[in-house]
């Protein structure tokens, strides 16, 4: 697919002193109307990724990846051509168990052929462009939908690993699409030196976009609320430069 990015949004989200972003409504699209039912029903059928040591599901997970190529041969625009790739293994440039191989379940087709995850997608492109020292000429996008799940009297974690990197150029850790019944959850970034310089509870509609290089983040546990079961729906990406 092909899309055109004019020079005034690509110039217009930027990093300030830090390398992060919060994004909400005013400066990345959120779902709205059909897209927002059609993307909030989806994520009650995932796939289980993870289990607690009750064997209770505490993570679900479906994933896409696109190839993305971009030519800055326009005075004012820049051509951006991506491509699904239908990939299904994740490896992460990591020292931890995230450098082995997984296989998960494609994000499923009348998702990714959405309005919003497409205009999610291409702002995901734009921030990288905008941000990186010089316009990349070809991106690595691994997307992955998530619900996290907790459980009355029993917590959990999104971020088993603690403090860490993704082992990727940029990501966006957390883009939240639904909450419910939870407390916690918050989302956390680090500067290189573990030392914190920013933390958000994100509600529906609102994300964090940061330099995966240079800092670090991290989520805290969610717990149930009222004793009832509860989630957080999130969309994520790591953005990899291949060149």
């Amino acid at each position: 697919m092909r899309s055109f990015v004019p020079s005034n949004i690509v110039n217009n989200v930027k990093f300030k002193s830090d390398k992060f972003l919060h994004l909400n409504s005013r400066n990345f699209p959120s779902p709205v109307g059909i897209d927002k039912y059609v993307l909030m029903n989806s994520f009650n059928n995932m796939p289980i990724d993870l289990k607690n040591d009750r064997g209770f599901p505490t993570r679900c997970r479906r994933y896409a990846n696109y190839i993305v190529d971009i030519n800055k041969k326009y005075i004012d625009h820049t051509s951006i051509n991506w491509n699904y790739t239908g990939k299904q293994t994740f490896i992460q440039n990591v020292d931890d168990d995230r450098k082995n191989s997984r296989k998960f379940e494609c994000i499923d087709k009348n998702i990714r052929d959405m309005y919003f995850f497409n205009e999610f997608l291409k702002h995901s492109v734009y921030l990288t462009i905008n941000n990186s020292d010089i316009i990349p000429e070809k991106l690595n996008l691994h997307v992955h939908q998530i619900r996290e799940i907790c459980y009355p009297y029993t917590d959990s974690h999104n971020s088993p690993e603690g403090i860490h990197k993704d082992g990727s150029d940029f990501i966006i850790s957390a883009y939240v699409i639904n909450r419910s019944n939870i407390i916690g959850g918050e989302s956390m970034v680090y500067d290189n030196d573990k030392k914190l310089i920013h933390k958000k509870l994100l509600h529906s509609d609102n994300g964090i976009f940061q330099d995966d290089k240079d800092l670090y983040h991290y989520v805290t546990p969610i717990k149930s609320e009222d004793n009832r079961i509860g989630y957080r729906d999130i969309l994520k990406i790591d953005i990899n430069i291949i060149s």
